[in-house]
């Protein structure tokens, strides 16, 4: 290993600041207490942010030319992540399966000579007057000079320092935050929630302007990040922040919207109106902020921001407090509550398309959680389908309504080709919203075009980057596509993003091991055999592994667990198996009983087995509707 030269400049990564000088790490300008072998490991990660080190590599870095065990590795990871846990950066260092480690975390390296630095120096108490507009790193370069550690070399430092990028947002591009509640009863934090989230929804309206999706830019609710931090985090040149308070026929809203660039503000603004005008109001400030952006906005830009909602004061507060229930809803119970606020609204105004699309899809989520009666799904289904094409037929061109229409076409009635082609509709009527970017892949997927899904599916996490769920949605896209590395690296990042996977990314995380060979590992991650995911998995890895009295229990146990429901399951299994004869005879009762687990039996690596058979595609035809032609 080449011996590391001294790096003059320090790294900046979400609330810390990593000196190679002075070999010191700080945590919102407090020093953090770090033993010399972490902190070359994690200089190492830093410098080399975003691409895999190898395990040996960092052995080679770290501990040259002595012999030390594996796992001294894995005790420094663990150890690092807890002292960054303070900062909420422990899920930064992301482990690749098999390979070694990757620092996830965005990285800015800022250079400085040492007369940059005094020059700096002598500005000490500026600085800090100034810090809501500039960076707070130039306050600690001055307190490193101020020391005389600028005479001390390390023992080592990347040789070649990764050279500073610079911050080049894409044009007109900015993130909503989340506007906070000032109305003293948090309560109401509903309305200022959904007050952000409209105020992005209109703004990705204008083709003109790229907007950070809600997810990622509420993630900075109640932090300490800059301004600069999370542009830099989001890659948006401006930040739209704010705040909502009302209070009895009166309602005020404060906008400001900073370059993130300059520090400085490009426009701001105080609405002090009565309650009735609430519903105008996102509209409002989104076109200031179009306007401020020096967006040319074409045609009726406020009917367009506008499409689909609602006069109503009543009915917009109801739906206000539908999408807040609907964001955090996780059974049954929940999902029913926030059907109720948005019915709510519809009773109050029946013309209001939006929150026809909304109920829409909370009647999907409602049949996809599969917990009622074979009667009681298809009333769910009907009613689904009459929300999403009233939607559609009051505001034809919301982006919302078509996309909502495309996921019952697709989740509740299999029909893949019809789900495309609304969300296809829905992508050009809306491009730039993360969510209908999601739902196009998904729509890709099950009609087979890999590519197309693919690319959707990086739009999504493009957009909402720290959204988990878009990187497990990619890492279910890519291994679909049989492009299982990468699939693997999705999964790295959600568990970066997120800190943990859900169970069903870890059976996804296991079948992925599995196909690449490793079944032995895919079987370690089952093997609790938590949920009838876990139990089918059980029963691939038993077989792969040449313990078919074993797999055999498993599929007995998944049996009895689900019944002749799970046909598609079944199919995979025999298929994987080796017995065709029995994979294409459940595969044919899945299409029979329009199973939903057959949503995306067009590129199921699991089926490939059978896919050439003749039986298969005469099944597939007709569950495509092919027989009807």
């Amino acid at each position: 290993m080449d011996v590391f030269e001294r790096t003059q400049g320090i790294y900046l990564f979400g609330r810390y600041n990593l000196d190679p000088v002075r070999r010191a790490l700080f945590l919102d300008g407090k020093r953090v207490k770090l033993a010399d072998r972490l902190f070359d490991v994690l200089l190492y990660l830093v410098a080399h942010q975003g691409r895999v080190v190898e395990r040996e590599e960092l052995l080679q870095a770290v501990w040259p030319g002595r012999i030390v065990e594996d796992n001294n590795v894995g005790q420094a990871i663990f150890a690092l992540r807890k002292v960054l846990k303070a900062g909420g950066a422990e899920a930064s260092i992301v482990t690749v399966s098999g390979r070694g480690f990757r620092f996830a975390e965005p990285v800015q390296f800022e250079s400085s000579s040492p007369p940059d630095i005094l020059h700096h120096a002598a500005r000490i108490e500026p600085i800090f007057q100034v810090q809501s507009r500039v960076p707070l790193i130039l306050a600690t370069l001055a307190l490193v000079v101020a020391s005389s550690s600028l005479a001390i070399w390390v023992s080592w430092a990347p040789s070649r320092p990764p050279a500073e990028k610079a911050f080049a947002p894409p044009a007109h591009s900015v993130a909503v935050l989340a506007f906070d509640n000032m109305s003293g009863d948090p309560a109401q934090t509903y309305v200022s929630d959904g007050m952000s989230e409209q105020l992005i929804d209109q703004l990705t309206q204008i083709d003109a302007i790229q907007v950070a999706a809600r997810v990622s830019a509420f993630s900075f609710r109640g932090g300490h990040a800059t301004i600069g931090q999370i542009a830099h985090a989001l890659n948006v040149g401006a930040v739209l922040a704010g705040s909502v308070r009302r209070s009895g026929n009166r309602v005020v809203v404060t906008a400001q919207l900073t370059d993130a660039r300059t520090g400085f503000n490009i426009w701001s603004r105080t609405y002090d109106r009565d309650v009735s005008d609430i519903v105008k109001l996102p509209t409002d400030i989104a076109l200031a902020v179009a306007r401020s952006m020096q967006v040319v906005l074409a045609g009726d830009a406020r009917a367009e921001m506008s499409l689909g909602g609602t006069a109503n004061v009543a009915a917009y507060d109801a739906y206000l407090r539908g999408l807040n229930l609907r964001r955090a809803a996780h059974g049954v119970a929940d999902y029913q509550e926030a059907l109720a606020a948005f019915d709510r609204a519809l009773a109050l105004d029946p013309g209001f398309a939006l929150g026809h699309a909304k109920r829409a899809v909370t009647l999907v989520a409602l049949f996809s959680l599969g917990t009622f009666t074979t009667a009681a799904q298809q009333q769910l289904v009907r009613n689904a389908q009459d929300a999403a094409d009233r939607a559609v037929a009051l505001a034809p061109m919301l982006g919302a309504a078509h996309s909502a229409r495309g996921a019952v076409l697709g989740h509740c009635l299999l029909d893949a080709a019809g789900a495309f082609s609304e969300q296809a509709k829905a992508k050009e009527l809306t491009p730039g919203n993360a969510g209908i970017e999601s739902n196009y892949a998904s729509a890709a997927l099950a009609l087979g075009h890999a590519e197309l899904a693919v690319e959707a599916a990086r739009r999504a996490t493009a957009l909402d980057p720290l959204d988990p769920n878009f990187w497990g949605q990619l890492a279910q896209v890519l291994y679909e596509s049989h492009r299982y590395q990468e699939a693997l690296d999705a999964l790295d990042r959600e568990r970066a993003v997120a800190g943990s996977l859900p169970l069903r990314h870890d059976v996804l995380r296991a079948l992925i091991l599995l196909m690449m060979g490793h079944a032995e590992a895919a079987r370690a991650i089952c093997a609790a055999g938590r949920d009838w995911q876990e139990i089918q998995l059980l029963a691939l890895a038993d077989h792969a592994l040449g313990h078919q009295a074993a797999a055999d229990a498993d599929l007995a146990r998944l049996r009895a667990a689900l019944g002749d429901d799970a046909a598609s399951n079944y199919a995979e299994i025999y298929a994987q198996w080796g017995r065709k004869a029995e994979a294409l005879r459940w595969f044919d009762k899945a299409v029979q009983d329009r199973n939903p687990g057959l949503l995306h039996v067009a590129l199921d690596p699991l089926l490939d087995p059978i896919r050439g058979e003749a039986p298969f595609k005469a099944a597939l035809a007709k569950l495509r509707g092919a027989d009807r032609h």
